[in-house]
This record gives structure tokens, C-alpha cells and sequence, in this order.
């Protein structure tokens, strides 16, 4: 997994929040970029994912901030990809 820079990743998320938290219609869309440059930024597809995956970034233990992938050998459809920790 690619790790964001801790500094970029804290200044989306504080843009996020910021945004969330106004409330007007003016900031939908910026709302919506905000949420998507988090995604982007820590491989999800949800803003509570993407916070979790934030959680898990800043946390202590080695062990829950580095996973690795590999693909198995196991039968697959043709083009697809299993992916096991």
C-alpha cells in the first residue's frame, strides 16, 4: 500500500471536516472534492472508510499501518485478480 505524506493526509482531512461541518448547500461540491481527495489518498471509496483507513495510518503499532498483498495462484476469471494478506 502506498502511505500518503502524514502532512498531506492531515491537511485533507482538516479541509474535510472544516467543510462537513458548515452545513450550507454553497459547499456541497467542496464537500464531495474533499471526501473524494481522501479516498484518493488512503485507497477507499467512502469518507468512512477513508477515516478509518486515517485512524489506522496514525496509529501506533507498525503492524496496523503496513499490509501487504500478493496475488494467490488460486483459479480466478480471466482478468481478475484475488488478492490475500
Amino acid at each position: 500500500m502506498i502511505v500518503p505524506n502524514p502532512a498531506v493526509l492531515q491537511q485533507a482531512v482538516d479541509r474535510y471536516l472544516a467543510l462537513a461541518t458548515d452545513g450550507h448547500m454553497a459547499v456541497a461540491v467542496p464537500v464531495q472534492n474533499a471526501a473524494y481527495t481522501l479516498c484518493v489518498l488512503t485507497g477507499t471509496r467512502t469518507v468512512e472508510e477513508a477515516m478509518a483507513a486515517v485512524r489506522l495510518l496514525r496509529s501506533p503499532s507498525p503492524s496496523h499501518r503496513r499490509q501487504t498483498f500478493t496475488v494467490s495462484s488460486g483459479e480466478t476469471a480471466p482478468g481478475e485478480r484475488e488478492l490475500v494478506s
